[in-house]
């Protein structure tokens, strides 16, 4: 139920492509880059960076001079390049550290806000790396406070709420992740960014993974990976393929093993020279041999990335490294208990909500307990891991007990007031029976003469409603009969007139295959495929896949109905599912929508939500261009429901009530 709820919550806010067409123009070119000087280009080359070890040395005196000049922003600029470079690595090293932080103090000042971006970025790096979350993601917000003003800025802030959605997500925190990479998406498209594009699909499939959707996880990983081919980007199809290997992992997926294998292969054939890279494989690569109890070739890999685990000594790659080197032990001596490491980083990885790297570590207590048949400390850490787990794809869950906790205050202060009310309402009881039985009387007459006008007007309405119910029934019948003549006859004879064509001819060809189309288009619009033979429940679900399909539109649908309605009344609903879409799409500048169809005791409970800019309800009703609302508001009369619109700046919700 309760991953139940996030995913609704978190489809409300997906968008993938339905942002404002104005906000996701590209408006920020990539500048052709102006003539460096020789030592600057030569730090600019990252392969001078992985093969010279003079590169600091030579970046420091560059750096130095340029301080020296007073010529800041050429030294902020070489800062830059470098920082990238270091931050990849997981270097962070004491003397370029050093130099970042007195540039940050000394310095940093004299240089536009949006050229001095990398010194958050780096420090938000260096606190990741040293599991302190809170810390990296206020530097990443830093940079997500600035406005762009040219190509590599909105690069930057772009990558920063990326970096700071990945943060959210490790943290537990999906909602806030997905509004990060939402964001991210939007600066990302503007500079028409691939790389950054999959960044984002990348970080999609981690929330989804959070919340138990394998699918869409995988779905996700997948589009990152061909983003990626797309630009030859070599190293990071390895990121997307390791971030696959752990959605695998996550989901207890048998196909972990096949990929892993295949990637670690690719990669040994490869050649490639990345240290960071070959630490994720081989870690990779010796779980499934030890899985396989090859613990011979897992020993001879562990020895093999030792020396790179101690050159690049990240906080974060050793406690890997450590765990992977713990498999094996265990494996080898089901008696191996020298845990005080991944035990003592616990506590500290909890208060720093790196709930990731902590499942991580209790998985490998767990399965050193269940090899020495201890299964009540294996069910202990079970639980732990489920605690973690939840904490990863919660988070929704415990908005909504806040939320219910602000409903119980409101009620125990609304009963309070009703307290008062009625010791005041008992202190006037005399007066209170002499005025009843005046207004008794009174209200006696009133009633009659009300009912009586009820009575008539509702005799009206029921007349009213009957002939709008046969209009729309003779409308949708009419609309029945011009799809059939436009699929049938008109389709039929253009593809004939197709077929005759003696010389083929490719433009006159398309030509007709597009009339073709449009009249099938315009065909399913008058009247739903198959309605009468597949009912209500697979037509919304046909529409909700045309919806994504054609507008690139996030649109989920959970339909829990039994054929309660005649086929006359289902159209209507249809109909009233189908206008608020369009609706949607066309003014809401929303990123998804969810449809829900649910029975509740006598009624059937029809429920279209977005996540769009929202409007004055009353004001669009009185207004001359709402058609559409009033539209769904009289369908959902005819069938004996009744529709209720909500809205504001988070969405709207349209609800309608129908008594079976």
């Amino acid at each position: 139920m309760t991953k139940r709820f996030i995913y609704i919550i978190l489809t409300l806010f997906l968008f993938l492509s339905c942002v404002d067409k104005k906000e996701n123009e590209v408006v920020f070119e990539k500048e052709i880059p102006a003539k460096e000087d020789a030592t600057k280009s030569w730090l600019h080359k990252v392969e001078n960076y992985k093969k010279d070890k003079k590169y600091l040395s030579v970046l420091y005196k560059y750096y130095n001079q340029k301080i020296a000049e007073h010529n800041y922003l050429n030294a902020a600029e070489i800062l830059d390049i470098a920082c990238v470079y270091l931050a990849d690595s997981y270097d962070f090293n004491e003397p370029f550290m050093a130099m970042i932080k007195e540039f940050d103090t000394k310095y940093r000042k004299e240089v536009p806000a949006l050229k001095t971006t990398f010194v958050d970025a780096y420090l938000a790096n260096y606190y990741y790396d040293k599991y302190d979350l809170k810390k990296a993601c206020e530097y990443f917000r830093n940079i997500t406070l600035l406005e762009p003003n040219d190509y590599n800025s909105c690069y930057n802030i772009a990558r920063a709420y990326y970096d700071l959605s990945y943060m959210y997500y490790i943290m537990g925190k999906q909602n806030l992740s997905l509004v990060a990479n939402q964001k991210s998406f939007e600066y990302f498209t503007k500079i028409n960014n691939p790389k950054g594009l999959a960044f984002v699909y990348s970080n999609y499939s981690n929330i989804y993974t959070a919340i138990g959707d394998k699918k869409r996880a995988i779905e996700n990983a997948d589009k990152a990976i061909k983003a990626y081919k797309s630009i030859d980007n070599t190293y990071n199809v390895y990121i997307g393929l390791i971030n696959k290997i752990s959605i695998y992992d996550f989901m207890k997926d048998s196909r972990k093993r096949a990929l892993i294998d295949s990637t670690y292969q690719a990669f040994i054939d490869s050649k490639d020279d990345s240290k960071i890279l070959k630490i994720k494989l081989y870690d990779f690569k010796v779980e499934n041999l030890v899985e396989e109890n090859k613990l011979t070739e897992a020993k001879k890999i562990l020895d093999d990335l030792k020396p790179v685990i101690e050159e690049i000594d990240s906080d974060d790659l050793t406690q890997e490294y450590k765990i992977t080197t713990a498999l094996y032990e265990i494996k080898k001596n089901p008696n191996y208990s020298n845990f005080n490491d991944i035990k003592k980083a616990i506590p500290t990885l909890i208060t720093n909500q790196q709930y990731e790297k902590v499942n991580m570590f209790y998985g490998v207590l767990q399965n050193n307990a269940i090899q020495n048949n201890d299964f009540k400390n294996a069910l202990h850490y079970e639980e732990a891991k489920q605690i973690i787990t939840d904490s990863i794809g919660n988070i929704a869950a415990r908005g909504r007990i806040a939320e219910l906790e602000t409903i119980y205050q409101t009620e125990k202060k609304e009963q309070k007031i009703a307290l008062q009310k009625t010791t005041i309402l008992n202190k006037n009881t005399t007066i209170a029976l002499l005025a009843s039985l005046f207004l008794g009387l009174f209200l006696t007459v009133v009633i009659y003469i009300t009912r009586q006008k009820q009575k008539k007007l509702r005799l009206e309405k029921q007349n009213a409603q009957l002939y709008t119910k046969q209009l729309l029934e003779k409308t949708e019948e009419e609309r029945k009969r011009i799809a059939s003549d436009l699929h049938d006859s008109v389709s039929h004879e253009l593809l004939g007139l197709k077929n005759l064509f003696e010389e083929k001819n490719d433009i006159t060809n398309n030509k007709i295959d597009s009339i073709i189309n449009d009249i099938r288009i315009i065909s399913r619009n008058l009247h739903p495929i198959m309605f009468d033979k597949i009912g209500l429940k697979s037509s919304v679900e046909q529409l909700v896949e045309r919806a994504q399909s054609v507008n690139d539109f996030m649109v989920t649908a959970d339909i829990d109905y039994n054929n309660s309605l005649t086929t006359n009344d289902e159209l209507q609903v249809y109909r009233i599912i189908q206008e608020a879409l369009s609706n949607i799409i066309k003014y809401a500048n929303a990123v998804a929508a969810k449809i829900t169809i649910s029975q509740k005791n006598e009624s059937l409970i029809v429920e279209i939500k977005d996540n769009g800019k929202g409007f004055d309800v009353n004001e669009k009703l009185n207004g001359s261009n709402a058609f559409g609302l009033h539209n769904i508001i009289e369908r959902s009369r005819v069938i004996g429901g009744e529709a209720k619109i909500l809205s504001d700046k988070s969405g709207t919700i349209i609800t309608i009530q129908i008594k079976k």
